[in-house]
């Protein structure tokens, strides 16, 4: 496969073309499954069919290092081959240290021997799954001795053992070509100040509206939703700027030491909603250019729960605003790590195409949440299946997939070379023409089973070039 390299805020192969990824989260949760879901293969046959050249492969610390600093290498070698496996279907990888609640004890992540709760309360059957963050004393306490660094049971600081896992990460899996980065952590969680943020936060209200609480937000005013917001976001920028950026730093150190793939970093776990990241560059320095990706994730307040029908398509185009005036800040390409967790009904694949609409609009890359199996035979996702340019030989203006005329339409910068789009239809014309002047264009097709291909492309000229590919005429 083609290396990939960062050019400012694009992706791009070697020869200097611009490289879009579409793609999928594969995060197997069953500890008993070894972390692994079965019969992978299939799956990533069914990928490579529906056009994603991305998975965000989710590893996990209880799996990596069961006991402090002895690592299971039957378990990394069955990620290895994984990730080789991806590769022979076109599939290029984000390895992504998994965590929810922090830990298998609570849910996935950290091994029991990590987990320094020291026996603090922890409730059973929280209304949503997160809400544990804030209610748990023993998540906060594990998470705020991971910060910490506490010693575990063998002497060493639980986060330098963090660190040094993932030096044997990087050192066992760089062989793997296809892998485009390493994140650290999902989601991470900045333990007790989480907690002080929303009550320093609530304080603050109440000294201008006594009756405010936030277990009644139907009485909340858009306007006091906002303030609050706001004081709650500086105390989380702070916590990313100082404790998140130390922790990128070093986990970048330890991966730099056998990798020169860049480090994959997000934000805390509250900027997934209009939360505004305060993570910054992990170096400005010319010998580090290249060694980072900006990949927030991004969700509805109703994800998870029942209430989808008060899905809010206006707030998910504010948060995602959000993240682009991040991104220009950062100036670092963009990939979302996370968004959808549909359930699988009706109105799905209406909530896949306004999400695609973004993915267009800011010219992004993202990785769904989440493959389940069986998930690519389900009707209900077929918009996850959408035309794009993966490979633009030039520079990409815009483009644009109708999925109910089965048309898709680009712009670019034309360069010398070809450019490679993927199609979930074969097409029947291909045309294209440089302003309001028509002219042909040299394609070939390549079939992917009877419903897609790769369309293949050569401008016969320089310049700013639209294309048309359609079904029908």
């Amino acid at each position: 496969m083609e290396r990939i390299l960062i050019n400012g805020m694009d992706f791009q192969t070697a020869d200097g073309k611009h490289v879009l990824f579409n793609g999928i989260n594969v995060v197997c949760k069953d500890r008993a499954q070894g972390y692994i879901f079965p019969d992978l293969e299939k799956s990533f046959r069914a990928f490579e069919r529906m056009g994603f050249n991305l998975i965000r492969f989710g590893i996990f610390w209880d799996g990596v290092e069961p006991e402090p600093g002895k690592y299971d290498m039957e378990y990394l070698s069955r990620v290895r081959d994984t990730i080789g496996m991806a590769e022979k279907y076109g599939l290029y990888v984000i390895v992504d240290m998994h965590q929810d609640l922090f830990a298998r004890k609570f849910i996935d992540g950290a091994p029991d021997w990590a987990t320094l709760d020291e026996g603090a309360y922890h409730p059973e059957g929280c209304t949503m799954w997160y809400d544990a963050y804030l209610q748990s004393d023993a998540i906060i306490r594990a998470a705020d001795n991971f910060w910490a660094d506490k010693a575990a049971e063998d002497g060493m600081g639980v986060l330098t053992h963090y660190e040094k896992m993932w030096e044997r990460i990087a050192q066992y899996l760089d062989c793997c070509e296809n892998i485009i980065g390493w994140e650290p952590m999902n989601e991470p969680f900045m333990g007790s100040l989480a907690r002080n943020a929303f009550g320093f936060a609530t304080e603050r209200m109440k000294e201008h509206n006594p009756q405010f609480d936030l277990e009644h937000p139907e009485k909340i005013s858009q306007e006091e939703q906002a303030a609050f917001m706001e004081i709650v976001t500086e105390q989380f920028q702070e916590f990313d700027r100082t404790t998140l950026m130390d922790f990128y730093r070093r986990m970048h150190r330890a991966v730099k030491k056998h990798s020169k793939k860049p480090l994959v970093t997000g934000g805390n776990i509250y900027s997934s909603s209009t939360v505004h990241t305060g993570i910054g560059r992990l170096s400005m320095d010319k010998e580090n250019q290249g060694c980072q990706i900006y990949a927030p994730h991004g969700y509805d307040s109703v994800v998870d729960s029942d209430r989808y029908d008060s899905f809010s398509r206006e707030n998910v185009e504010r948060l995602y605003a959000d993240k682009r005036r991040s991104q220009k800040e950062l100036q670092l390409p963009l990939i979302v790590g996370e968004w959808g967790a549909f359930p699988s009904k009706p109105f799905t694949n209406g909530l896949i195409r306004h999400m695609n609409g973004i993915l267009e609009k800011y010219l992004w890359n993202s990785t769904y949440w989440d493959y389940q199996p069986k998930r690519e035979e389900d009707a209900n996702f077929s918009s996850l299946c959408r035309a794009y340019p993966v490979e633009t030989a030039g520079r990409l203006i815009a483009y644009h997939y109708d999925e109910e005329g089965k048309a898709f339409e680009m712009t670019f910068e034309a360069a010398e070379g070809e450019s490679r789009i993927y199609c979930p239809f074969i097409p029947q014309s291909v045309e294209g023409g440089y302003g309001n002047k028509a002219c042909g264009i040299d394609y070939r097709l390549e079939k992917m089973g009877e419903e897609a291909c790769h369309v293949f492309l050569k401008a016969k000229q320089t310049g700013m070039l639209t294309v048309f590919i359609r079904k029908e005429r």
